[in-house]
């Protein structure tokens, strides 16, 4: 019998050493999935931070030849130049700005005189007084004050507007 507890006892212990070393191999298996997890957050966390802090980089490149016609605007002469030329050049430089924002998918916020006012896209400024629309029932753009800016169909900034005087 002292044989057979022997033989229980060793079989016991061989178990209990086996069972050991599998629980020592998972503590370190966990441990390096932790420092592999938290390894990849790092990385994921500074990615984030990156994207962000160069997000702008493509709108700001694209700005730049605007400036450098600025630039070059500004030093013209101004004896040298007339006012149309120096108009001229001011609309190109404004056509430039605008096809930049477009390719930014930045649309401009211009109502229609006559436009039914929209309060998502529009800020009414103040009511003027209106022959032509004073008997409609709600409030239509008068007079566009200051035009707005949506991105991705999103407003950025409303357009200013003027509203008809209501009756009353």
């Amino acid at each position: 019998m002292s044989e057979e507890m022997n033989s229980a006892d060793t079989e016991l212990e061989l178990d209990l050493k086996k069972l050991q070393e599998e629980r020592d191999s998972l503590f370190e298996r966990l441990a390096r999935v932790t420092a592999d997890f938290k390894n990849g957050q790092k990385r994921l966390e500074d990615d984030k931070r990156q994207a962000i802090e160069y997000a702008n980089g493509s709108l700001v490149t694209s700005l730049l030849p605007i400036i450098d016609n600025l630039e070059r605007a500004l030093a013209v002469d101004p004896t040298k130049a007339d006012v149309a030329t120096i108009l001229k050049g001011m609309e190109l430089i404004h056509e430039q700005w605008l096809a930049v924002l477009k390719a930014q998918h930045v649309e401009q916020i211009d109502p229609e005189v006559g436009e039914v006012f929209n309060q998502a896209m529009y800020q009414s400024l103040l009511r003027q007084p209106s022959e032509k629309y004073k008997n409609t029932p709600e409030p239509v753009v008068v007079a566009v004050l200051q035009k707005g800016y949506a991105m991705r169909g999103r407003v950025l900034r409303p357009a200013q507007v003027a509203v008809n005087a209501s009756e009353g």
